[in-house]
């Protein structure tokens, strides 16, 4: 009995070191396997359709200037002192442009003026206005929302200026009096000239219709 028991014993012990053996044998092969793989990438590279800051003055365009935006006034200076009386001229000249590299733009430009209308001012050749509020002396303006009727167009390797600013000069009529440079408590004694571009082709080259450009425009700021 003892040598049947020991026989079957070792006929385990061989067994489970067999099986072992093959264990090990398949883990060795499995890691010796090679599998065929493959990897794939594409990278497309993008640009991004902008309108650029102008780098150039629209007055002299061999002269460098560092504006923040795209309307720049080259008569308007800062150190002087711009006080408000009757019969007063003072030099405003809002040109509109866009950098190099930039897209067409349709331009439009939004004048709020804080004073009555007896401070005014004229447009020049090549602008018209949408929707404004009329000076006190025919044809003029006092502010509101207008249109450069070229656009800009073809900054492909150089800035791109309206020929003319919106206006040059802003006056203050002869009749003004100090209640016309009065503003409410907490306001500003300012006239804010901004400006809006907008491209004038989609994705396909096709224009943009003008009226969906001038309804953008007016949702800007926020003219119903």
């Amino acid at each position: 009995m003892k040598n049947g028991k020991r026989a079957k014993q070792g006929n385990k012990k061989t067994l489970s070191a067999i099986v072992l053996l093959l264990i090990l044998a398949i883990l060795v092969s499995a890691g010796t396997i090679a599998w065929l793989t493959k990897t794939s990438s594409v990278s497309n590279i993008f640009t991004v359709g902008s309108f650029e800051n102008p780098s150039t003055s629209p007055t002299n365009p061999e002269t460098p200037i560092d504006i923040d935006g795209n309307i720049y006034e080259p008569s308007w200076n800062d150190e002087e002192e711009h006080k408000l009386i009757p019969d007063a001229t003072f030099a405003k000249d809002p040109y509109v442009g866009i950098g190099a590299g930039s897209e067409d733009a349709a331009v439009y430009v939004y004048v709020e003026n804080s004073f009555s209308n007896k401070v005014y001012f004229s447009i020049n050749t090549g602008w018209e206005a949408v929707e404004a509020t009329a000076g006190s002396k025919e044809g003029t303006y006092t502010s509101g929302l207008f249109k450069y009727t070229d656009g800009l167009k073809n900054a492909t390797d150089t800035d791109v200026w309206t020929a003319q600013p919106l206006f040059s000069e802003v006056v203050t009529d002869e009749t003004a009096t100090s209640e016309d440079f009065t503003v409410e408590e907490n306001g500003k004694l300012e006239i804010k000239v901004s400006c809006f571009l907008h491209q004038t082709k989609d994705a396909d080259g096709t224009e943009i219709p003008s009226q969906t450009i001038e309804d953008a425009a007016k949702e800007t700021f926020k003219i119903s």
